[in-house]
């Protein structure tokens, strides 16, 4: 994979770097844009094919097979599926009896060599979750390149390899170590400077990335089915995915992304990282609609990273520029939901893998390595960074109070984030991870209160708390969820949309909250609504109601989503392109964004913005 030179860090950014693919979706769209593409190019491709019942499944294995294709036959919770690597005019043929069809992509971490080397300064992230109790018996289930055994690492319950088969704990990528000592690291060889945010918490290694630290779609889901099959018998509760792929298809087709929903409505906290696509490659300067797969699914948790600048101080914070930023392509979800430490992050260095031979400038000697005369600790960026942060956060909520839906846990990390000043919604979802303040809720909440009645043990709800430094965090109350903004007193109230059986984001089903209701609280005060609704709410169809104004034609007629390098603008237009879609800041068009420019007239803002009429929240 190719990466911008326009990237130049002093660390190793380390997360997933996105490409958007080609055209804009179909009406009806039975393949994804990846599959078309090998259509169209006559290449061979892996992809997955969905069907409606084993019956169909087999008789296009057997079919397949006949044809020399690679076929595996796999049954998952979502329906019989078959992983094919062949020729696309092989494949193609069965394109009529499949239900869905989408690509088997690459999911990858994306590196960035540093521009010099340089010895890391310490950040407070590895350090602010000091003072909680440890060991809770709950399980975080990594699903990344493996994990090698490591000092810092007491409790790896499990290790499963999706790769080779195998059973014996391995990481020749060096990543998914890194990301496990984030989560549950106890700082032994650095006497606790590097200790994780939940050191006793139990570790589930799931392996589904190889020594170049890239692996395939088919082999994340089926990790995901073993947690939904085995999540009780390990007592998982989190899921941290700090891997993915670009977005190719609707979330209502995509195989990764429903099996996240699935294994969500299951009560499983899936926590992802948002990607590094956060540059325009052009401009260098930061653009929109970057988020990947499955960080797109709506019920994940879905996390971007935040610079601390290696300081004590709040005041200094702002979200790392790599970082990819909302909307998500097709659907329009607002993500990511929150943003938490991604800018050099010291962790556990796997010795002899990928990471730690390429880049010895990044070792960090913890003082306690003993014989192993091997750094014991390696310093990374990105997004998947992020991630780990955050999934450790939802383990220590977790056993706070053990009975918290998924939904609950999201929700109450979102409710308590710490809001970035002058920084819009889709850049920082919700604000920045507050790990006290959040396990604070938790604590609070009463999950056996009867629905629509208050379910918070102290009568005032508390809006503020200190951080480990003793420093004022306030909680931003801020709930962003699928395409809508709920105000701060839906939290203290124990609705039915905080339960693991709703679906945020789509669904059709009777028996779950599909957000299409005018009451809620949409992105304005006005009640604008993003979907295929009726009356004065905004329709994203033929005729696109911005603000006061209606753009005409078809999504394929305006630049939306191409390739990165030719026909996606993520900048200034002039004033006789305003039927284009502009992913960035813009005078005339439509900003996804900051606007601080009263002129800018009756463009839709996504963010902070002076604008009153057809404005974001």
């Amino acid at each position: 994979m190719k990466l911008s030179t326009s990237f130049r860090w002093r660390t190793y950014a380390v997360a997933l770097l996105f490409s958007a693919g080609v055209g804009a979706p179909l009406a009806a769209q039975t393949t994804d844009e990846g599959v078309r593409q090998a259509l169209v190019a006559g290449s061979s491709a892996r992809v997955i094919l969905q069907f409606s019942s084993a019956a169909e499944r087999d008789a296009s294995f057997n079919r397949l097979l006949d044809r020399g294709a690679a076929v595996r036959a796999t049954d998952t919770a979502g329906g019989p599926a078959l992983v094919v690597s062949s020729s696309a005019a092989t494949f193609s043929s069965e394109f009529d009896h499949a239900t869905a069809v989408s690509l088997d992509a690459r999911v990858a971490v994306a590196s960035v060599t540093p521009a010099r080397a340089s010895r890391p300064r310490w950040s407070r992230a590895s350090q602010q979750f000091q003072g909680f109790s440890r060991g809770s018996g709950i399980s975080v289930a990594v699903i990344d390149s493996g994990v090698q055994p490591h000092a810092d690492l007491r409790h790896i319950r499990k290790f499963q390899d999706f790769v080779n088969g195998g059973s014996s704990p391995i990481d020749n990528c060096g990543h998914g170590t890194h990301v496990a000592g984030l989560i549950a690291g106890d700082g032994t060889t650095s006497y606790g400077q590097y200790a994780g945010v939940d050191p006793g918490a139990d570790l589930v290694v799931l392996r589904v990335l190889g020594d170049d630290c890239s692996g395939d779609t088919s082999d994340v889901i089926d990790a995901l089915e073993w947690v939904a099959r085995n999540h009780d018998a390990y007592n998982i509760k989190v899921v941290n995915l700090s891997l993915g792929h670009p977005v190719f298809e609707s979330i209502a087709a995509d195989p990764l992304v429903q099996a996240v929903e699935r294994l969500s409505r299951q009560g499983v906290v899936v926590v992802t990282a948002a990607g590094n696509q956060g540059i325009d490659p052009r401009t260098h300067l930061p653009g929109y609609g970057g988020v990947g797969v499955p960080c797109n699914a709506p019920s994940s948790v879905c996390v971007g990273a935040l610079d601390t600048k290696g300081t004590a101080s709040f005041n200094d914070d702002e979200v790392a520029t790599f970082s990819a930023r909302g909307p998500t392509r097709f659907d329009l979800l607002a993500k990511p939901d929150l943003v938490a430490a991604g800018v050099k992050i010291t962790s556990l260095s796997a010795p002899g893998s990928h990471l730690f031979t390429e880049n010895p400038s990044l070792l960090v000697f913890g003082g306690n390595e003993g014989a192993r005369h091997a750094a014991g600790y390696i310093t990374l960026s990105g997004t998947s960074m992020s991630a780990p942060f955050v999934a450790g956060a939802a383990a220590l909520m977790l056993k706070a109070n053990h009975d918290l839906a998924a939904n609950a846990v999201k929700l109450g990390l979102q409710f308590t984030a710490r809001v970035l000043a002058n920084t819009d919604g889709l850049t920082q979802g919700a604000g920045a991870l507050n790990v006290t303040g959040a396990v604070r809720l938790a604590r609070l909440i009463n999950t056996n209160a009867p629905a629509e009645a208050n379910w918070l043990r102290a009568r005032v709800m508390p809006s503020s708390n200190l951080d480990a430094a003793g420093g004022l965090v306030r909680w931003g109350k801020r709930i962003i969820y699928g395409d809508r903004y709920i105000g701060s007193g839906a939290a203290s109230v124990h609705l039915h949309r905080w339960d693991d059986n709703v679906v945020w984001g789509f669904d059709t089903l009777d028996d779950n909250i599909v957000w299409g209701d005018s009451e809620d609280v949409v992105w304005e005060r006005d009640n604008v609504v993003w979907g295929d609704l009726d009356a004065d709410n905004i329709v994203w169809g033929d005729n696109i109601v911005w603000g006061d104004s209606v753009v005409r034609g078809y999504w394929a007629d305006n630049v939306v989503w191409g390739f990165w390098d030719d026909n996606v603008v993520w900048g200034d237009l002039t004033h006789d392109t305003l039927d284009n879609v502009v992913w960035g800041n813009d005078w005339d068009n439509i900003v996804w964004g900051d606007c601080t420019d009263a002129l800018a007239g009756d463009n839709v803002v996504w963010g902070n913005s002076v604008l009153k009429s057809g404005g974001g929240r």
